[in-house]
Order: C-alpha cells, then structure tokens, then sequence
C-alpha cells in the first residue's frame, strides 16, 4: 500500500469532483501515493438562507478548510479559487491552480423554456450555447434573474435595467429545482460547475469574461498547502499550470490592491497567449451604474504587476468613490 495524501474538500457534490479530479492527478503522476478524500463542512455549506456578504464573504467556504490544514488534519486542500481570499493565514500558500474551466458565467433557462428555445433553434440546440451580449437576448422584458453575485447584477443591469435581479441561495440542485418550479425566469451561474457535474445541456447562453469579467479565479482550481511541508509542496507543484496560474495570480493581484471583497462588485479575467498576458477588470455600482473597465496587457511573467497596474488606472478614474459607496451592500461577487 503505497503513502497516503489527505486532500481535504468540501462536502458539495462539486467540490468533491474538484477534489477526485486533483486526486487522479497526482495519483497518476506518483504511482507511490494514495489519495484520501477528507469531507469538510464549511461555515458557508451550513447556514444556506443568509446572503454570502453575512457570512464573512468568500472565506465562508474555505475557513474550516484552512484550520485543518493548519492542525495537521488533513495534507492539502481543493478550493473553487473564487472562494479563496487574497489573504491568507500565515503558514499556508497555494502551491498549485492545476485546471481552468470555462470562466465564463452561463444564462439557465427553466426546463420548460429550455426546450422552447431548442425548438425554436436557438441555443442549446445546436448543442453551442449562444455566446455574448446575445445571449441576454433569451431573457424577456422584466425577467426574474436570480443571483447571489453583486458582480453579476451589476452587468447585468449595465446592459439590460430592465431585468429583476433577486437573491438566490442554496446547492446546484437547490437553485435549478426553483428555477424550474417558476420562481425564477433564468439563472445566472458558473458554467464551469455546471460543466463539470454534467449539466452542460442546462446552458442556454454563455456571457464570455472578456465582456463580462468574472469573479477573479472564477472556472480555476486552487489546491492550498501548509508552507513548511516540502514534500506536499513538491508534489502538488507538479500538477501546476503555468498559464491558468498567472492569470488567476493576476486577477487576485487586481483584487487585492482595490481590497475588494465579495461584498462589492469587482470582476477581472486574465488570459495567457504566447508570453503575454491580457487582464480586463471592471468596478461597478450594484444597479450596474457606474461601470468603470479597464485593460493592461504586458508579459505574463508580471501577472501580479499587472494586477496593480490595471487597479491604479481604475482607482484614477474614480474607482475608489464607488467602491466606498457600496461597501456594506447585500450579495457576493461570487
């Protein structure tokens, strides 16, 4: 029997496919180690009827996490890298983001409906799901949005006020259930879980992170490890991937330097082709007003300068007023 890795995840359906996918990893490129999956319930899986913002923001979902890598218990942890603050406890460091899914958010239509835009030849019917501004298109005057994500909002009511933006909480499950009892005219949510649980038919419309930047590290993989554990650190550096890591390096550097937390609507994407690096951020108003973008673009090896760089030329142009007027506002920017 070969040594164990004690990986530990959260007990979502989702994070435990992050979390066996990391395992087959390292399992296949150290035949000599045996993963462990250790379920952790987090602050944020516990308490699902509260907005995110209440619950401490994005450290909701990985606190518990942290404080058993911190107590031995387990040897490295799976984190959505969205769900990871910019700070992190000392003794801890993220060794490795080894995967990036599609980054960008997905419209879902109810069940019903779905199948009316199939049959109409639009979307999903084509098995490509409508991709832009397009895609926004799908959802009639006035619809019913649901999201937790002040980020979200934010764009969306940018480009159609129209919309009825409302709090949605809960599991993947949970949320798609309600949408297709009614409650709900769409869904805005990650396309990269409902990719990676095999619901890729539920996408109606894909909104690209170039137009619509998303929560830094939003599709990526973070995997977390104690910093003095060289032998972890080795091994879990060997499933890194170097251009998904500058990118997502370079979103959290964007985030940090505004101190933007999921309390505020604040989203970057950051891309990598042939040595440089291309990083779009955005800072709003909830309502979708202000909307301040920014580009930068320069040599992927400075993905955190980067950051910083695309962060002064936002808080030039104003950033700072916004973000103070909505500090404190409802939702998450996840």
């Amino acid at each position: 029997m070969g040594r164990r890795l004690r990986i530990g995840t959260r007990a979502s359906a989702l994070a435990r496919v992050q979390a066996a996918w990391v395992a087959g990893e390292l399992e296949a490129r150290f035949p000599g180690w045996r993963c462990e999956l250790v379920p952790v319930t987090t602050g944020g899986d516990r308490d699902r009827s509260r907005p995110l913002y209440e619950l401490g923001g994005t450290g909701a979902f990985v606190k518990e996490l942290e404080q058993a890598l911190l107590a031995g218990d387990i040897d490295l942890a799976v984190h959505s890298a969205k769900d990871v603050p910019t700070r992190l406890p000392d003794g801890l460091v993220l060794a490795a983001f080894p995967q990036r899914e599609s980054a960008a958010d997905a419209i879902v239509l109810p069940a019903r409906r779905e199948g009316a835009v199939q049959e109409a030849g639009e979307g999903t019917a084509t098995g490509v799901p409508v991709s832009g501004p397009a895609g926004l298109a799908l959802l009639p005057t006035g619809a019913r949005v649901g999201t937790s994500s002040l980020r979200r909002q934010a764009l969306l009511l940018a480009t159609r006020p129209d919309l009825a933006v409302e709090p949605v909480r809960g599991n993947l499950d949970t949320r798609l259930r309600r949408l297709d009892e009614g409650r709900y005219d769409a869904l805005v949510l990650a396309a990269a879980g409902l990719r990676r649980l095999g619901l890729a038919h539920r996408i109606a419309a894909e909104l690209p992170p170039e137009w619509m930047p998303t929560a830094p590290g939003q599709g990526a993989l973070a995997v977390e490890v104690r910093a003095d554990d060289e032998e972890v650190r080795r091994l879990v550096t060997a499933i890194d991937r170097e251009a998904v890591s500058l990118a997502v390096r370079a979103e959290r550097s964007f985030l940090a330097e505004l101190g933007g937390t999921c309390r505020v609507p604040i989203g970057a994407y950051g891309r990598v082709n042939g040595g440089l690096l291309r990083l779009d951020g955005f800072v709003a108003g909830p309502q979708g007003s202000p909307c301040l973008r920014e580009t930068v673009e320069g040599p992927a090896s400075r993905a955190e300068e980067l950051g910083r760089q695309l962060a002064a030329r936002l808080l030039r142009r104003g950033a700072a007023a916004v973000l103070e007027a909505v500090t404190g506002a409802g939702g998450s920017n996840a």
